[in-house]
């Protein structure tokens, strides 16, 4: 998997590609999520447009990742969610938890 970071304003786009699960890439962009949001990150999206496969470990980095944001008074937004990856969302009902946007504007906006 890689990992593309955009800042935009305030706001942290981390466009991601490939497959996202377990492994040392998935470990990696854990540890990169948490020391951004130790260091204060509020508002962040991520990209989903090149992700075609999630696991339960792509999943749990997304639901950790989204729990630190609010538990530290920040906001995280999907972004141009794939078919398969959003109907792994409604299987697991998570589409009730992200805010999921078609596209990366929208998501900004919606700060």
């Amino acid at each position: 998997m890689k990992v593309r970071e955009i800042k935009k304003d305030d706001v942290v786009i981390l466009e991601l590609s490939g497959r996202l699960t377990e492994g040392k890439d998935t470990d990696d962009l854990s540890e990169k999520i948490n020391l951004k949001i130790d260091s204060g990150l509020k508002k962040l999206i991520f990209d989903l447009k090149k992700v075609h496969w999630i696991d339960s470990s792509g999943l749990g980095l997304l639901i950790r990742a989204y729990t630190r944001m609010q538990k530290t008074g920040g906001e995280l937004k999907l972004a141009r969610v794939t078919r398969s990856v959003n109907n792994l969302l409604q299987m697991t009902k998570l589409t009730t938890v992200f805010a999921i946007h078609d596209t990366l504007d929208d998501a900004s906006e919606s700060f």
